[in-house]
């Protein structure tokens, strides 16, 4: 009897930590999903302030894209910062990964999208080598930025959303310049209302994210506060 009641203690506080880890990985989910809508609003409001109305298959389109995107870079990003506090490299590196793949899906569940609304979208200004190549990059930094933040004793929403800002400035700025440039030595001028659209989504895009971890991260150490307080 002894020798059961000494096994029990011990395997409670695994499942316990696997519970706690689980309600953070969907707060993180719902997060991202929150996110990727909130862009697709801001866009939305960009186009429209622009002058452009776009047709409601292809903002159906763009938000899933939006969505997809959105819900699996902020997942690597997350469970990047979550696991590399001993190295943030590591959690850059997951970061990294993620992001390629996170555009790949995206992609995918455009098409899915189009093939379902029998709709037509314009080509990507840039190869999707280059841009996720790019992403890979920027992702990756971001990755290892945020988890050397996380690593810290108090970790504050400032620094999360600077982070996100540099990398949206510098990755996000060159990747829509690089944008620009290259529809225009294609011999096709980028409309004002995409041009806005992409601008929006490179730039603000790694700040949402950013603090959607930060929140992540919070909430999860207030959780396992909370269920110390309680055992």
């Amino acid at each position: 009897m002894t020798e059961l009641s000494s096994v029990a203690p011990n395997a409670d506080p695994l499942s316990h930590d696997a519970m706690l880890a689980l309600r953070r990985v969907v707060m993180v989910a719902w997060l991202a999903i929150a996110l990727g809508f909130a862009m697709e609003a801001l866009t939305l409001a960009g186009r429209l302030a622009a002058g452009s109305h776009p047709a409601t298959t292809l903002i159906l389109i763009e938000l899933a894209q939006g969505v997809t995107w959105a819900f699996f870079v902020c997942a690597g990003l997350s469970l990047g910062t979550a696991i590399a506090k001993v190295r943030a490299s590591l959690g850059g590196l997951i970061a990294a990964i993620s992001a390629p793949l996170a555009m790949a899906i995206a992609k995918g569940s455009q098409k899915v999208m189009v093939t379902a609304l029998d709709a037509a979208t314009k080509p990507a200004s840039l190869s999707l080598t280059t841009l996720g190549v790019l992403r890979a990059i920027e992702y990756g930094l971001l990755g290892w930025i945020l988890a050397s933040l996380a690593s810290k004793e108090r970790p504050r929403p400032l620094h999360f959303g600077l982070a996100g800002t540099a990398i949206g400035a510098v990755f996000g700025g060159g990747i829509t310049v690089l944008t620009l440039e290259t529809a225009a030595a294609n011999g096709v001028a980028l409309e004002l209302p995409r041009a806005i659209t992409t601008g929006l989504n490179e730039i603000v895009f790694p700040i949402g994210c950013s603090l959607v971890v930060y929140i992540a991260l919070q909430v999860g150490r207030h959780m396992k506060i909370i269920s110390g307080e309680v055992r």
